[in-house]
């Protein structure tokens, strides 16, 4: 009986692994950040919540081919598992491909293709190695950018793109998604700084990890209190919510495991989700 727990266990963990290795959770997590926004601006435009979600498979699959060599050689887990799964990260990228170019042109939109062309441009300029080539290679090479460029990208796809496609200035939308994305970055830069190349200097090279850490908390309070006083939050339900992000972000440590990161932390968007959906219940 033990011996088939452990194998439905296994076989569990080896699924999620799949699901989240191959880029869908986070797609995922872009999806729930789109909702987010989409109900935030009470959304009567066709949702880009799908769209988001595919061009994310292809841009966090084509910055995983430019990945360079760790500072002590060795790769993370994910990294190990791509390598080992090659057809599949390539599918994920066709696919979501695909997907994006029907969700345009079932949208139908010059205005928004430009503003998505805008931040697809900034996705790949991150990773290329012939971009800032005597530096190391792509945007990513300029130290402490990487956390700008990642909390930017995401606050301007999942935020300001679907606020003003309904209407929506998307300004404050904007720098609470731009603080929210900083606070949940920063804890993968801390786990990764001995796996992060030569290179690339993030935020705890330059400053250290609990004083990233630190900086991570700030961010999430900085996004919590914009959630009260802008968008007219819950006081109560929102702090008990955010308290768990900040613990969870407070118990980040290197030794962690992966899915603490890839599945725990990049899941919390959906944690957000429910709780700006169950409101009119609550």
């Amino acid at each position: 009986m033990r011996r088939s727990f452990n194998r439905f266990i296994n076989n569990f963990v080896g699924f999620l692994r799949l699901f989240v290795y191959a880029n869908f959770w986070v797609a995922g997590a872009v999806y729930a950040l789109t909702k987010i926004t989409e109900t935030a601006v009470n959304a009567f435009k066709p949702s880009l919540a799908v769209l988001n979600a595919s061009g994310t498979l292809v841009v966090y699959g084509f910055a995983r081919y430019f990945e360079g060599p760790s500072i002590d050689g060795s790769k993370s887990k994910i990294t190990s598992w791509r390598s080992k799964m090659p057809n599949l990260t390539k599918l994920s990228i066709v696919g979501g491909a695909a997907f994006s170019i029907l969700e345009l042109f079932r949208i139908g939109s010059q205005n928004l293709f430009l503003n998505y062309l805008l931040g697809f441009a900034i996705a790949l300029l991150y990773p290329l190695p012939w971009i800032l080539k005597k530096k190391g290679g792509g945007l990513r090479s300029v130290p402490g950018l990487k956390l700008f460029v990642i909390s930017l990208v995401w606050a301007f796809i999942t935020a300001y793109v679907p606020a003003i496609w309904n209407g929506d200035n998307g300004i404050w939308l904007f720098i609470e998604r731009f603080f929210w994305t900083m606070a949940l970055t920063i804890p993968f830069d801390v786990r990764d700084v001995k796996l992060d190349s030569h290179s690339i200097k993030t935020l705890p090279h330059i400053i250290g990890a609990k004083s990233s850490i630190y900086v991570a908390h700030c961010a999430i309070w900085m996004s919590f209190s914009l959630q009260v006083l802008v968008f007219a939050m819950p006081l109560i339900s929102t702090f008990a919510v955010y308290l768990l992000f900040g613990t969870v972000i407070l118990l980040a440590r290197g030794e962690r495991g992966d899915l603490y990161y890839s599945f725990l932390i990049e899941g919390l968007p959906w944690l957000l989700f429910a709780l700006i959906t169950l409101l009119p219940y609550l």
